[in-house]
């Protein structure tokens, strides 16, 4: 049988390797649950060009991102909606916040008179800021 002397020891030797394991695992469950933004973007919208490069735009804060189409459809949150629906929706999320933004996605090709509807609509809600989004060419 052998015994050591406490004279010769020279510290236990801690094995971390397990903690390493638990620390990997918190990051995986941590990155899994993270919600992402996702940016509400529908590819049928081709924007206008704004000529001077200029964001209109500003998307900071609570933002609505109203999408219209060539033919005249509104989609919001992917799904299409009437004006009807769409007032509804609105007045619904202006009471919950009230300093909510609107951000209008309109198609080059579409005719005037849907983006005015929406601005109108925004205006009859009581909106305080809607803004229109157009490409800028770098």
């Amino acid at each position: 049988m052998r015994i050591r002397s406490r004279d010769n020891e020279q510290g236990e030797i801690i094995n971390i390797s397990s903690m390493i394991d638990v620390m990997f695992i918190l990051i995986i469950f941590f990155l899994v649950t993270t919600t992402f933004k996702e940016e509400e973007v529908d590819h049928l919208v081709k924007l206008p060009v704004e000529s001077r490069n200029q964001s209109l735009t500003q998307t900071a804060g609570n933002l609505i991102k109203v999408n219209i189409r060539d033919n005249g459809a509104y989609v919001v949150m992917g799904q299409a909606v009437t004006e009807e629906k769409l007032t509804e929706w609105m007045q619904e999320e202006r009471e919950k916040k009230p300093e909510i933004k609107v951000l209008v996605r309109c198609d080059k090709e579409s005719k005037h008179l849907y983006l005015a509807n929406v601005m109108s609509i925004c205006r009859f809600v009581g909106v305080p800021e809607a803004n229109i989004a157009v490409r800028t060419e770098k």
